[in-house]
């Protein structure tokens, strides 16, 4: 459980005010977590980071649409009738049922991987995450960021259309990439996002290349003051005309 200590680090480092959470994708057995009734995904990502920890199954998924992000369920034809009338009549998050369509072909739900998804404070956690999440100002996910970028300079692209639990939690799962997300209007009323929260997902074998980037000291000069990055700008000399 060598990742429970980086819990700490990390919240010192990104100067965080809640605690990332550890995903887990487990099997069909029953989780050590006490039931807590039905739950979404939203809510559990929020809670988990002030300190709770959550199962959530077929049954005691909250939302349906983060049964279906998370590949444990499928929502049936009247339920999706249901669905486009929420979100084209009443929601008005799309126009069209077209629309629709187009925002989940992006990325395909995991279905058939996990019987249940955990959602626990990472210094809390027995088992090895699949995706360490984050709940943070800007300023703090920026620097993390920059830390997973360290070793191989790779860009972000993240999937920025649509709720959540697919930006944040299923994209980054399917894709092996970070996830940014900006928090749906959804997910900020169920869950009550402060305004300037964010929301990024990190699969845990990026976590590795982050917190050795940690280890080497990488990220505290982007910490510095205006007038000393004003100076290191400087000392660069001037540029060229190509």
């Amino acid at each position: 459980m060598y990742w429970r200590p980086w819990s700490d680090r990390l919240q010192h480092q990104l100067k965080l005010d809640t605690k990332p959470i550890a995903v887990i994708f487990a099997g069909p057995q029953p989780s050590s977590i006490p039931p807590r009734g039905k739950v979404s995904v939203c809510q559990a990502l929020a809670r988990a980071a002030r300190g709770e920890a959550f199962s959530i199954t077929a049954e005691t998924c909250g939302c349906a649409g983060g049964l279906v992000s998370l590949g444990l369920g499928q929502t049936p034809a009247a339920g999706k009738e249901k669905l486009v009338d929420f979100l084209v009549n009443k929601e008005k998050a799309y126009c069209s049922r077209i629309a629709i369509h187009r925002s989940r072909e992006t990325v395909p739900p995991p279905v058939g991987v996990a019987g249940r998804v955990d959602f626990v404070p990472l210094d809390e956690s027995d088992a090895l995450p699949d995706l360490v999440a984050f709940v943070g100002r800007p300023g703090s996910l920026h620097e993390l960021i920059g830390l997973a970028g360290y070793w191989d300079g790779g860009s972000l692209k993240p999937e920025l259309i649509g709720p959540a639990c697919r930006t944040g939690v299923a994209y980054p799962i399917v894709t092996g990439q970070l996830g940014l997300s900006l928090l749906d209007f959804g997910a900020r009323r169920l869950a009550d996002f402060a305004a300037d929260q964010l929301l990024l997902g990190v699969p845990f074998h990026r976590m590795l290349g982050i917190m050795h980037a940690l280890v080497q000291g990488v990220g505290g000069s982007r910490l510095e003051g205006r007038e000393n990055m004003e100076r290191q700008i400087d000392e660069l000399g001037t540029v060229e005309r190509v």
